[in-house]
């Protein structure tokens, strides 16, 4: 029984992927934030000690809000520009924050293995449901948001981030702040 959850769920993640991919670039999240007044990203997730956290917890001028797991594929191919963009552009306000959709033994390993060097918290099923709430209602991942301080959703990517994508986005996100 455990094993066929495990398949159906499997079933579910890779057909959210398939709709995400087709999807290409996700930008809904400021007009999906004007038409809902819950769409500010607000919320407290327990990190990999199980301390709960919430984005003020790390001052910055700009969140990097990225929804991952480590069975993703193109999460795991996206994990180094993520790395490398915290550490090249911490000194300037951004800071990156990784919400992870997946048990936290496998997700400390995956974040042990491959030296991340930002917060990184669990998401759980709850993580499924900001998924939704914050506009990407496909359900699929990677999925980021850039975000202010006070919570208002700047710009958003449904899929992975290129190196010119990434560089691209943070440069829109902080002209947009």
């Amino acid at each position: 029984m455990k094993g066929r959850s495990h398949a159906v769920w499997a079933v579910v993640v890779i057909g959210a992927l398939a709709a995400g991919f087709a999807l290409g670039r996700y930008t809904g999240p400021r007009a999906h934030a004007r038409r809902r007044h819950d769409a500010r990203v607000h919320f407290t997730l327990p990190n990999l000690a199980g301390k709960p956290r919430s984005l003020d917890h790390w001052p910055a001028k700009v969140y990097l809000v990225n929804f991952w797991a480590p069975w993703c594929p193109p999460c795991r191919a996206e994990i180094p520009l993520l790395i490398k963009t915290a550490k090249a552009d911490k000194a300037r306000g951004l800071q990156v924050v990784g919400i992870a959709l997946d048990r936290k033994t496998k997700v400390a390993r995956f974040a042990h293995a491959h030296h991340i060097p930002y917060p990184v918290l669990l998401g759980g099923e709850r993580g499924l449901e900001m998924l939704a709430r914050f506009g990407d209602v496909q359900g699929a991942i990677p999925f980021s948001l850039f975000v202010t301080p006070h919570g208002r959703i700047l710009t958003g990517q449904l899929g992975a981030f290129t190196r010119g994508t990434l560089k691209a986005a943070v440069a829109t996100a902080f002209k947009r702040r």
